[in-house]
């Protein structure tokens, strides 16, 4: 029975091993195809290939420029809201009776600790 087992985990190495070999071959052979392409493609210098190019590159600027503009409108948000969280908490702070304001404190540093993330 144990030399079935060993003779099983062996056929299993194996099979892993020829599948990782082949798994590397692949991603060789696929890398060897981009190269080609890329220096192909590259080697193109027609004016629709141009054109594209430069339309591609100004797509990819496009998106860079409104990704940054997205960031800092949502930072002006985020900040915006931890401010009013502050004028709410001290507005809270202020009007609550003295025997609510220690169940209200700790609902308010569990908010603070989650806008602090």
């Amino acid at each position: 029975m144990e030399k079935s087992l060993m003779d099983i985990l062996n056929a299993g190495i194996a099979l892993f091993q020829s599948g990782e070999d082949k798994l590397k071959s692949s991603l060789s052979d696929l890398d060897k195809a981009y190269q080609e392409l890329k220096n192909k493609g590259a080697g193109n210098q027609s004016e629709q290939a141009n054109r594209l190019r430069d339309l591609i590159q100004k797509t990819v600027m496009d998106a860079q420029e409104k990704l940054l503009n997205a960031n800092e409108s949502s930072r002006a948000v985020i900040s915006q809201l931890k401010d009013n969280f502050e004028k709410i908490s001290v507005q809270i702070d202020e009007s609550l009776p003295e025997e609510f304001k220690a169940k209200a404190k700790s609902a308010i540093e569990e908010l603070k600790k989650l806008t602090k993330k």
